[in-house]
């Protein structure tokens, strides 16, 4: 017997007997590896399939509960701020108060605060803070205003300067110093109770 002009050997029939138990085997072992393949292949694919899904579930889990714990920390701060915030406005009753010593900041810079008109706004329905507005004319040395304006800004009362006006007059004849005028409206918020009410 020639292949492709090579000889090969032949095999007698008790050689062929011989090796045919060897055959069987070896067809049989292939046999079972592949039906071992194709049963535990799909079986492994469909674990591996069903890990890697409940691995993504935990991970937008994670993500979930991480987003809501940074929301957490952000709604605490904004609390803790709110908080500090509340704590700088003033009680209603202590309006008065806040008039005087805006009026004594004034005095203390060489500023001539002459009088003061405020109002209350209306307290709307379940209003936790009222809206008070305090308006005044003022006349001292510019340096006198800069200054009453910055302890103004940096008070620890909440008060914001919702207008300011300044006009120039005419120096004045005592010190020689160019006199300004102004006129100025602070808003700030009431607390309608007293703290940790």
């Amino acid at each position: 017997m020639t292949l492709h002009g090579v000889p090969w050997p032949s095999l007698s029939g008790t050689m062929l007997r011989a090796l045919a138990p060897l055959a069987l085997i070896m067809s049989g072992s292939m046999a079972v590896a592949g039906w071992a393949y194709w049963s535990f292949g799909e079986a492994a694919a469909a674990r591996v399939a069903a890990a890697e899904a409940a691995y993504q579930a935990a991970s937008d889990v994670k993500s979930k509960m991480e987003q809501g714990r940074r929301i957490q920390m952000r709604a605490k701060a904004v609390q803790e701020e709110l908080e500090e915030v509340w704590n700088t406005l003033p009680v209603q009753q202590d309006f008065t108060t806040l008039a005087l010593a805006v009026s004594e900041l004034g005095r203390a810079e060489g500023v001539m605060i002459p009088g003061m008109n405020y109002t209350l706004k209306l307290a709307k329905e379940q209003a936790i803070a009222r809206e008070a507005v305090l308006t005044f004319h003022g006349t001292g040395p510019y340096a006198g205003i800069y200054r009453f304006i910055h302890r103004l800004e940096h008070h620890s009362t909440y008060m914001v300067i919702d207008k300011l006006d300044v006009h120039r007059m005419a120096q004045s004849q005592k010190s020689g110093a160019q006199l300004v005028s102004f006129d100025v409206t602070l808003t700030t918020f009431l607390r309608t109770s007293p703290p940790g009410v």
